[in-house]
């Protein structure tokens, strides 16, 4: 069944990329967006200049209201993105573009207002589990940074998105290679978080390090060559890539355990839908699995993939479904 609404514009802003589309109702339970467009964030000055274009080339529907999901901690009228030099007011942006309805929101939780809605074609299963279903779920991926998010029952059926700067966390090591590695990173970095490791800006941090301790001369490589050269079997850039798998897998059920989350760990950004099968078969599991007393713990929690690649403009419509006025 199709229904319609007044056309609202919905976006997933990174410190990489923008990607915007246009709600205009819902078929069969799930958003219809259109108009879907991707930007380069640094081909514009700041996020004024960047919604001003989208609404423009959407000006024959005339939206007035907009949910932005951004990279970047949200709280209060001013917001400032991480991993790109744009700071601006709620407020202000909302009266220069003449919207009557702006809502900023964490790209993260966006994209996990986004998982309940997601249907099977859309995940990737990597782990199977028995999920406790009155637990919270995890959601965490890299992309640019490192996106960290929960999933709250609220009681009633649904889910509460929570955000969080969980991808800034202190980089923790457990086994010895990690740790030499760490080592490595801290002579380079002042303080070594997740994101600056297991993100596809830290992936280059962390080639550095791999390189140091192999004694090998590191290349000016971006993620993408080393990712891409992991796949070509270069060694020094398949051990990194190894490394970021098993250890993404070690900081993700650091966060489950933080969370209690036995409702099951999804992951998403930009980055492992890229390398997929490399992934699956990687030890990323193992890393997730291998959490001394707690191992029997995380034993049935389950772990999926989405591979959607407008998974936060989905969440963004939901937010904005339940806070439009």
């Amino acid at each position: 069944m199709a229904t319609q609404t007044s056309p609202y514009v919905v976006a997933d802003i990174g410190g990489t990329n923008a990607r915007f589309g246009l709600v205009t109702g819902k078929t069969d339970g799930r958003f219809d967006i259109i108009h879907q467009e991707r930007f380069a964030s640094c081909d514009f000055p700041d996020m004024q200049s960047l919604v001003a274009h989208y609404l423009e080339i959407v000006s024959d529907y005339a939206p007035q209201h907009a949910c932005l999901a951004v990279a970047g901690p949200v709280g209060g009228d001013e917001v400032r993105l991480t991993n790109l030099s744009w700071h601006f007011s709620i407020k202000e942006t909302q009266q220069n573009l003449g919207l009557t309805q702006l809502e900023v929101i964490n790209d993260f939780v966006a994209y996990a207002s986004s998982i309940p809605l997601l249907p099977p074609q859309a995940l990737v299963q990597v782990r199977d589990g028995k999920p406790l279903e009155t637990a919270p779920i995890a959601v965490l991926g890299p992309g640019t940074g490192l996106g960290v998010a929960s999933l709250i029952p609220d009681g009633k059926g649904g889910w509460s998105a929570i955000g969080c700067e969980g991808g800034h966390i202190a980089l923790g090591a457990s086994t010895e290679m990690q740790r030499k590695v760490l080592c490595a990173l801290a002579e380079e970095l002042e303080f070594v978080s997740a994101e600056l490791a297991l993100s596809g800006s830290g992936l280059p941090n962390l080639y550095r390090a791999v390189a140091k301790v192999r004694g090998v001369q590191p290349k000016a490589l971006t993620s993408a060559d080393i990712s891409e050269m992991a796949l070509d079997g270069e060694p020094t850039c398949y051990e990194t890539l190894s490394l970021f798998c098993e250890w993404l897998g070690g900081m993700a059920a650091d966060i489950t355990l933080a969370q209690g989350a036995r409702g099951g760990l999804y992951l998403g950004g930009g980055i492992l839908p890229r390398f997929l099968e490399f992934f699956l078969k990687s030890n990323f599991v193992k890393g997730f699995t291998d959490k001394g007393v707690m191992s029997a713990y995380m034993a049935d929690i389950p772990v999926y993939l989405a591979i959607e690649t407008h998974s936060a403009l989905t969440g963004s419509a939901a937010w904005m479904e339940a806070h439009k006025v």
